[in-house]
């Protein structure tokens, strides 16, 4: 009976035909009031540059976010690394994950479904900044978020986190800007 009851409260977690934070339209969003940005527990996962990732730090602690940092240069597999990161800030149960860079390809898709896809079972919003290859099933990730401080339309990046996060209505491919 108790098996029965905690796979049903985690089945709670996942919305059924997307991604957690993924939300399109304001019909299908839930009202309610999302905690404050400095109570939001923000994970970044780096990239393998660095320098965006300072950038993407800044504009998160500007934005009142205390982002907890996995970087991924060098080290050996700056992809497995990523994994592990996604897989050790499930377990922490932040709000939101960042993943900086991704590369999925024939080789590690697998396993980033894995660590996806646990923290999708586990509620987590994951949003995906600049990613060279993204997994293929959507409901693995609530946004694309694509660095462009040139458009007209990009929004902070700390504001886009937050609408992820809060699973307020958003588009599926966002750009961003770290200034």
């Amino acid at each position: 009976m108790l098996t029965i009851m905690l796979a049903a409260s985690l089945a709670a977690c996942t919305p059924p035909n997307g991604a957690v934070g993924d939300t399109q339209s304001q019909d299908s969003a839930v009202a309610h009031i999302g905690p404050d940005r400095a109570d939001t527990e923000v994970a970044f996962i780096g990239s393998q540059d660095i320098d965006a990732d300072g950038l993407a730090l800044d504009a998160l602690e500007q934005g009142r976010f205390k982002p907890i940092y996995i970087p991924v240069t060098g080290t050996v597999d700056a992809q497995q690394t990523a994994m592990q990161g996604v897989r050790d800030m499930t377990q922490r149960k932040v709000d939101i994950i960042i993943v900086g860079g991704m590369d999925v390809t024939d080789s590690n898709r697998g396993d980033w479904q894995a660590a996806l896809r646990s923290a999708r079972e586990a509620g987590i919003a994951v949003a995906l900044l600049d990613p060279v290859h993204a997994p293929e099933d959507g409901k693995l990730y609530a946004a694309t978020l694509t660095v462009d401080g040139r458009k007209d339309d990009a929004i902070p990046l700390a504001d886009a986190v937050m609408t992820i996060s809060n699973n307020d209505p958003h588009e599926r491919d966002m750009s961003v800007t770290t200034r």
